[in-house]
């Protein structure tokens, strides 16, 4: 009987010890990772790189978006506005005959486009249908928001390139003083693009130019020599020289000037407003004091 029990004992002690062994044993469960958040700007690029088919026979302009918006899942903007004012058409007689097929969305819509001279670009969660200038100068002043601490400075800005859509460039050469990898720390809210990194380029040392629609990180002078105005970004509302924008169609004579280099010149195109005086300009006033033509006696 002792044995029977003795063995007994020893089989619940041996399950019991077995049990805690096991606890002990067993692994600590670990948080689950975090999933990586994926930016409006991000998707919008994944989406623009999907392939697709596009046909279309003078279709105006703003029903082609809305159908691409429907079917591809993006928030396309046609600036209509601006393109009244300052190209002097009407976007609804703007017609797109097109047609490709198994191309990415990108090309796509750059081969419709095209045909108006507009272009596109990523601006917050939508994709802007516009002119050139005024693509890269919405993008650059859009607002956002900004928090890095000691983070080297050519991650920063790839960061924010990838983000925002932003083409961003730092010149290699600037490697050899490590000037891109100074740590840089910022923490702002609801700033223009472009000013989030002019103030962390200054802390690093450099200076942005922008060249088309590239920002070029560089050296001081280099950045001087390629800029292509003062600002670094361009001028939307480009005008003739002495010249403000009027109606849609044209332009008035009055005060501005030239926008950024790369710009185009809008001319007055049809219905385009008369030519008037400036604001506040003086009228022309007859100069009564000034010597008559005398005919000469014979």
């Amino acid at each position: 009987m002792r044995t029977i029990v003795s063995a007994f004992s020893l089989l619940a002690l041996a399950a019991w010890a077995g049990v805690n062994l096991t606890a002990q044993a067993a692994p600590t469960p670990k948080d689950p990772p975090k999933p990586q958040t994926e930016t409006s700007a991000e998707f919008i690029k994944k989406m623009l790189d999907a392939k697709t088919s596009l046909e279309f026979n003078g279709v105006n302009l703003p029903t082609v978006l809305a159908q691409l918006s429907d079917s591809h899942k993006i928030n396309f903007v046609l600036d209509e506005a601006y393109i009244r004012q300052f190209m002097g058409i009407e976007p609804n007689e703007m017609n797109v005959n097109v047609k490709v097929k198994d191309v990415k969305l990108r090309n796509g819509l750059r081969t419709l486009l095209n045909q108006h001279n507009l272009t596109f670009a990523i601006v917050g969660e939508s994709v802007l249908v516009t002119t050139e200038e005024q693509a890269v100068y919405k993008q650059l002043k859009q607002r956002i928001s900004v928090d890095y601490d000691n983070v080297p400075l050519n991650k920063a800005l790839k960061e924010m390139a990838q983000q925002y859509a932003v083409n961003i460039v730092i010149d290699p050469r600037t490697q050899k003083t490590k000037a891109a990898e100074s740590p840089v720390s910022l923490s702002v809210d609801d700033v223009p693009f472009e000013a989030a990194v002019r103030l962390m380029c200054e802390m690093g040392g450099l200076k942005p130019a922008r060249m088309g629609n590239v920002i070029f990180v560089t050296t001081e002078d280099r950045a001087d020599k390629l800029k292509d105005s003062d600002s670094l970004v361009p001028n939307p509302n480009p005008t003739i020289p002495g010249m403000i924008p009027g109606g849609p169609g044209g332009v008035v004579p009055g005060l501005g000037g030239l926008g950024g280099a790369g710009g185009v010149v809008p001319l007055p195109g049809p219905g385009a407003l008369p030519m008037v005086p400036a604001p506040g300009a003086a009228p022309a006033v007859e100069d009564k004091t000034a010597p008559k033509d005398v005919p000469a006696k014979g």
